[in-house]
C-alpha cells in the first residue's frame, strides 16, 4: 500500500512539482495575465505532458491547477 502524504512528510522532505503557469506560458500554451487554467480545456494534452515531465523529474506531489477555475471564469 502506498504511503500517504503525512506519512511521507514524517520521513523527510517531499518533492513537489514546479511552476505550471510560467512553464505553460514559456511553451506558448497560455498567455501572461489572468491566471486562468483554461489550458485544461483548450489543450488538456499539454497539461498531461507537463504533469508527466514533473513526475519524470521526481515530483511526488502534483497540483490540480484549479486556481481561479470557477465555472464563470472558464465559460
Amino acid at each position: 500500500m502506498k504511503k500517504g502524504i503525512l506519512e511521507k512528510l514524517k520521513e523527510g522532505p517531499v518533492l513537489g512539482d514546479g511552476g505550471y503557469l510560467l512553464e505553460l506560458e514559456k511553451r506558448g500554451w497560455v498567455r501572461a495575465g489572468p491566471f486562468t487554467p483554461e489550458v485544461a480545456l483548450t489543450n488538456p494534452e499539454a497539461l498531461r505532458q507537463l504533469h508527466s515531465e514533473f513526475r519524470a523529474a521526481g515530483a511526488e506531489v502534483l497540483q490540480a491547477l484549479t486556481f481561479y477555475a470557477s465555472r464563470d471564469k472558464l465559460a
